[in-house]
């Protein structure tokens, strides 16, 4: 199923994306990792049936507005800015199918906002990352110093895209093929030559995580049924918080597949035959 451009504009700034299937069908609200895009989805779309897939750019990715400047990327604005996109267009309770820092942002939109999601898919992620009370200085201090550094950097310039493709394959675990789906989105003529489109912030550090408490709270407050899915190669620290919370949630079915952190790219169809099936299922 071909993949439409899509737009939407909030209070703060204007998101664009991707989407698929019957408008009136139920709405799958898809959302990618940390500088990825919408195109992170497109693998899936091939497969959808019955539903309305609408996948966006996150602020500062793919082909979204940058934040104003002075502003950052700190994780509760993502949940802001869903929660000003899901309420403004008036779409009430979405399923949300979420990967890496989509499925941090909504694990905590699950909890704070019961009645706006439906079923959830999480990729690779489950609860936010955290930091002990005694790293709190130290976290502090690395953010301000990584955004004065990063605001007076120079983003890189590819020749070819080509180049950027074989750069982005190199800085991840997938193969050439998934880099230039994510890569093509990911990417604008510069000086002769190609450079990336996401915003240089977003490669600050946090100045804030969340306690192991305070993402217990989180995680154990989500009370929609919740398919969880990861790969056998993926990654290392989120894998680990995901064994450790699973106990946690009221409803929650684990699914591993072969592959790596963006297994939902890698393995498309199983991916999708496993939310289908999810999504079948009735709400106790």
């Amino acid at each position: 199923m071909k993949m439409q451009s899509i737009s939407f504009e909030l209070s703060h700034l204007s998101l664009t994306g991707l989407s698929c299937g019957d408008e009136q069908a139920p709405k799958i609200l898809a959302l990618h990792g940390w500088l990825d895009n919408a195109a992170s989805f497109t693998p899936l779309s091939h497969y959808v049936d019955n539903y309305h897939l609408i996948a966006i750019d996150w602020p500062g990715h793919g082909h979204s507005q940058h934040r104003p400047l002075g502003a950052n990327y700190n994780l509760l604005d993502y949940v802001q800015d869903l929660y000003e996109l899901i309420t403004s267009q008036g779409w009430g309770k979405v399923h949300i199918l979420a990967h890496s820092l989509g499925a941090i942002v909504s694990s905590i939109f699950a909890a704070s906002f019961p009645e706006l999601v439906d079923k959830l898919i999480l990729i690779e992620g489950l609860g936010p990352l955290t930091a002990t009370p005694e790293q709190t200085k130290d976290n502090i201090r690395k953010s301000v110093s990584s955004q004065l550094k990063v605001a007076s950097k120079r983003k890189t310039i590819h020749p070819t895209k080509a180049s950027a493709i074989e750069a982005r394959k190199n800085a991840s675990d997938f193969d050439l093929e998934i880099a230039q789906i994510l890569v093509e989105r990911a990417i604008e003529p510069l000086n002769g030559g190609y450079t990336w489109r996401s915003d240089i912030r977003l490669r600050s550090h946090s100045p804030i995580r969340m306690t192991q408490p305070q993402a217990n709270d989180i995680v154990s407050n989500i009370s929609a049924d919740t398919l969880l899915i990861f790969g056998t190669n993926g990654m290392k620290m989120l894998k680990q918080a995901i064994f450790q919370r699973q106990n946690m949630l009221k409803q929650l079915t684990l699914v591993e597949f072969s592959g790596g952190h963006h297994v939902h790219m890698e393995q498309p169809l199983l991916t999708w035959q496993a939310i289908a099936k999810h999504l079948s299922k009735k709400n106790v």
